[in-house]
Order: structure tokens, then sequence, then C-alpha cells
């Protein structure tokens, strides 16, 4: 799934898994959250996480990350959360994302 993620995040803006060690101040960090079989032995539902970082108007790269993972066939499940950092002046919006897949056969 990792592989899979890293061809769908192809960005205009710098993409890292779990951390960015860059200097820009608008990034995507990506993870998964949770691999489990559902309920049969033949399922499998994958749960992923992307938080935009940024300084400026992050929405345009949030729209395309919901379209790129949609015509990939994962689904954004509603959840989507701002916070600002005032630390680092950067606003990060969470949104989460599933993926079943059918692993016999």
């Amino acid at each position: 799934m990792e592989s899979e993620i890293k061809k769908i995040l192809k960005l205009d803006v710098p993409v890292a898994h779990l951390r960015y060690k860059g200097k820009q101040k608008t990034y995507v960090v990506w993870t998964i959250i949770d691999e489990e079989p559902n309920f049969s032995s033949d399922d499998e539902i994958t749960d992923s996480e992307v938080v935009i970082y940024s300084d400026s108007n992050y929405l345009k790269i949030m729209s395309s990350i919901k379209n790129k993972m949609k015509e990939n066939d994962w689904t954004w499940d509603g959840d989507s959360q701002e916070f600002f950092e005032e630390e680092t002046g950067l606003y990060h919006r969470t949104c989460s994302f599933k993926k079943g897949r059918y692993i016999n056969g």
C-alpha cells in the first residue's frame, strides 16, 4: 500500500512518509494508520491519513489529494480537521481515507 500512495501523491509540494525534514512551509505528510482484515478473511481495509501543513491557503492541495485518492479507489471518510500550530505558525489539516481490497483470488 505504501508504494501505491507514493505513486498517487505526486503533488506540486513536497510529500513525505511520516515526517518531512525539508524547509518549505507547505508540504504533505502521509501514513498508513491501520491494515487489518474486515469481517471476512478475504477482505482487508486499509486506513491512511494525509496531513497538509501550510502557512497559506491549502484548499487547492486538499482538493487535488481527494481527487487523486478517489481516482485510485480510496474513499475519503469525511473526517477532516484543521489546526493552527502557534509554535510553527503553520496550519495543518488532516484527511483520512479508506480502501477495501479483496486479498484472496
